[in-house]
């Protein structure tokens, strides 16, 4: 591997942070726990907007926000050579006044600081599923102009403050994935009467030019600068060799594709663009020609699993295995991903999120998590065999540094990180982090800087 390749781990504000009495609220926080219910309100919050009492895992996470110095310590002493972490936008501006929160501003000040005293190079993301809910009840998220607006000044502010210490940049976390959870990725609620494919398509509209948005700007405060933007990487295969399973594999990879065509090419591919007008999708030209001269400097990419697509419907791959949470397991998957993504593109790509979660247990004071290590040691071997292919990947960064509260079911169970965190489902626990085996082989493995 190049002696800069970025070998690290990612995080989340609204997954770890806490903090929850000096920052505004986000839209996975009135969210509640539960493998089956969770979903169906990450899409539509429904009467969660009205803030019943329950339990909202995210407003503490793991409380990275009060432990931050012990956190990052470990990091640095498994190697780390970056973190990616995400900016709340909540903690900067706790409305739309346009007065940034000096406390929040300071927070990532030192968060960014003590990074760097361990020569950890900090990666930010914008927006990590963590929108401020403000924006959301104000108006409805990113299907409004507005939001595009007060983005620009929200990324201005973190920008300016940050670009000296901070290179790489990365607007939103899987933009593809508000395919599935608008409410979520674009702080969209679809009211009655209204059509959903339609508000999803002026949310996309928006954030691919709040992204332009995001390029031009650190292109212009800081030419040094690179931008990107996190697609969930979904590679899918045909259940058979009919043209009907083909097809509907092809629909499925432009409904994942589109997004980053945009922001890449800098301009809309016919399909997406057929969609638009469909639905009534206004385009203006001052908004392509953002699009069209503020293309992204890298990829980044999450990898998790493949799908299959079926006449049939919905249904697992019989030649892979699964995790207890019912995730394919298919390292290959990544090489092909790798390969197709770069094919399409020849931009750089950053891996940023890749991990396996799945249930720890300490025992004797130690978690001895052998499937975690044989997961991503396989999954490395393939990006490995796909740099040797001629795909430039800068990075590799896994999900996650340490165990932080899952997205699709809000639990703590679901674990993924080096680090075990001591916090159940229920919130209870003394929040001590725990080495797990993984820290150690992670940490050997950077320290040779090769694929073992």
């Amino acid at each position: 591997m190049k002696d800069n390749f970025l070998w690290g781990s990612s995080i989340s504000g609204g997954q770890c942070e806490g903090g929850y009495a000096s920052r505004g609220e986000t839209v996975v926080d009135i969210i509640p726990q539960g493998k089956e219910t969770r979903k169906i309100y990450l899409d539509q919050p429904g009467k969660y907007l009205q803030r019943p009492n329950g339990f909202y895992p995210s407003q503490k996470g793991v409380e990275f926000h009060e432990n931050y110095k012990e956190d990052i310590a470990l990091m640095a002493d498994m190697g780390l050579k970056a973190l990616r972490f995400s900016v709340l936008w909540s903690r900067i501006y706790l409305d739309d006044s346009g007065t940034p929160n000096e406390e929040g501003l300071e927070f990532y000040d030192c968060v960014i600081n003590e990074l760097l005293k361990y020569n950890i190079q900090p990666i930010i993301t914008t927006i990590h599923f963590d929108m401020p809910l403000w924006l959301v009840e104000r108006y409805n998220g990113f299907s409004s102009r507005k939001t595009i607006e007060l983005y620009q000044t929200y990324i201005e502010t973190i920008v300016k403050r940050y670009h000296d210490r901070v290179k790489y940049w990365i607007s939103f976390c899987e933009i593809n994935v508000m395919n599935y959870f608008l409410y979520m990725v674009g702080g969209a609620i679809v009211k009655e009467g209204e059509d959903k494919n339609k508000t999803l398509l002026q949310c996309a509209y928006n954030k691919l030019l709040a992204n332009a948005v995001l390029v031009k700007t650190c292109h212009e405060i800081d030419s040094s600068l690179k931008v990107g933007c996190e697609v969930a990487g979904t590679p899918c295969y045909p259940e058979t060799s009919s043209p009907e399973d083909y097809q509907l594999m092809m629909n499925e990879e432009r409904s994942h594709n589109r997004y980053t065509d945009v922001m890449v090419t800098g301009k809309y591919p016919y399909y997406f663009k057929h969609e638009m007008d469909k639905y009534g999708i206004e385009f203006n030209e001052d908004d392509l020609k953002l699009l069209k001269e503020n293309t992204l400097d890298f990829i980044a990419v999450s990898y998790y699993k493949t799908s299959l697509s079926s006449s049939k419907g919905n249904i697992s791959n019989p030649c892979l295995e699964q995790t207890p949470f019912g995730w394919s397991i298919d390292p290959k998957g990544m090489r092909i991903m790798l390969n197709k993504m770069y094919e399409r593109y020849e931009k750089p790509i950053m891996i940023v999120e890749n991990g396996l979660g799945t249930y720890d247990k300490i025992e004797d004071g130690k978690v001895h998590d052998q499937y975690r290590i044989d997961y991503l040691n396989q999954h490395i071997k393939q990006m490995k065999l796909a740099i040797k292919d001629g795909v430039d990947v800068i990075g590799y960064l896994t999900w996650s540094a340490f165990d932080v509260v899952s997205t699709g079911e809000g639990m703590m169970s679901k674990r993924y990180g080096f680090i075990y965190v001591d916090r159940n489902d229920d919130g209870s626990g003394t929040l001590k982090r725990i080495p797990k085996d993984s820290f150690y082989w992670y940490k050997d493995l950077i320290k040779v800087n090769f694929i073992k």
